[in-house]
């Protein structure tokens, strides 16, 4: 059985690798063609457009896989039903349960594979790629490395702390100091974090000013307050610390950090569980390849899996989606938002398992 199942896994493991293939291709592609109308823009060149594309491939991978483990296992376990493997494995006495180990021996595998590449390369290098990009594109503004991005527009002066690093870095902010006549010091202002909204403007939490005028000195206290500050919302990249950007100890310690704060965390505790939910639907995904194969798909052509997949794999990503936007906006519990479609998916996957034949 060992010989076998190791058989059955290699089945399942070159035809997720073929559908990854495919999908990161075509992915990577509409992804580059999307690069072509920035080309042009300050240092932003083809090769850089191609380097970021490129730099994206392993978050891709990441966000692609629970779709791929399902269409990849429909054509590998596919094609040995339909070259009759499957029927010779049953009728040497090989059980319904000893073929599910190993398909779900393989999911294990794929969500492993998954795991680590959230949790090392994928995050920074997406974080690196969308830096690079940001900085390329907008040259002609004044940028400064440091603990601290440092930005100069005019007489604006913004200091944003970087989204990569240890907890402490997190949460520190945008600082923003504006110049008067003479180069004189007008106004000091700070937010614990920054974001954009529906016009373009940004959207600062615990916000504190100071301004200095002929009058003196005047300060004042907001819970939020919306600046426009006149700078490209793509800047807001170099300090917003995005959720997909992040691996999963990173993203514990930044929701503490909000916590600890009194700021929404929901947006990214959805992320954090989410992260986990698609990690287990993996080896769902998996599984559930083959009860398909043994019932209406055991003769059907590549396409008729294929489409199969696509459907099932299309549908576990929209719930996904809808019920993450929906649960931000509805105030849904995280867990239940993140959950939901693995559970659903779950319940899928035994209803098929038991009718197995």
């Amino acid at each position: 059985m060992t010989l076998l199942r190791g058989y059955l896994m290699a089945s399942v493991f070159k035809g997720v690798a073929l559908v990854l293939l495919v999908l990161i291709a075509v992915k990577s592609c509409i992804e580059l063609v999307g690069q072509i109308n920035d080309v042009g823009e300050g240092s932003y060149t083809l090769i850089a457009a191609v380097r970021y594309v490129l730099l994206r491939v392993p978050q891709a991978v990441f966000d692609t896989l629970p779709a791929a483990s399902l269409i990849g296992s429909l054509l590998g376990l596919g094609n040995l039903a339909v070259h009759r493997e499957l029927v010779v494995m049953r009728a040497s006495g090989v059980s319904t349960l000893q073929l599910l180990s190993a398909v779900g021996l393989a999911g294990f595998g794929l969500a492993v594979f998954m795991g680590l590449l959230g949790e090392s390369v994928a995050p920074s290098l997406a974080a690196y790629a969308g830096e690079m990009r940001t900085r390329a594109l907008h040259e002609d503004v004044a940028l400064a490395d440091g603990q601290a991005t440092w930005l100069k527009d005019g007489n604006r002066i913004l200091s944003l702390r970087r989204q990569t690093g240890a907890a402490p870095s997190y949460g520190g902010g945008v600082w923003l100091f504006e110049l008067g006549p003479g180069q004189a010091l007008k106004r000091v202002a700070r937010g614990d974090s920054a974001d954009i909204d529906a016009n373009n403007n940004w959207v600062l939490a615990n916000y504190a000013e100071t301004s200095f005028g002929d009058a003196g000195i005047a300060a004042r206290k907001e819970r939020e307050s919306t600046e426009t500050y006149g700078l490209n919302p793509e800047l807001l990249a170099l300090s917003v610390v995005r959720e997909d950007m992040l691996d999963t100890p990173a993203l514990q310690r930044y929701i503490a950090y909000l916590h600890g704060n009194n700021l929404d965390a929901r947006r990214y505790e959805i992320a954090y569980w989410k992260r986990l939910a698609d990690v287990v639907s993996v080896v769902l995904m998996t599984v559930l390849a083959l009860p398909f194969v043994f019932g209406g798909l055991r003769s059907a052509g590549a396409g008729a899996r294929l489409l199969a997949g696509l459907i099932i794999g299309l549908s576990y990503y929209v719930v996904g989606q809808l019920l993450t936007s929906g649960g931000q906006i509805y105030g849904i519990d995280p867990l239940i938002v993140a959950w939901a479609p693995s559970a659903a998916l779950f319940l899928v996957t035994a209803v098929a398992v038991t009718r197995a034949r």
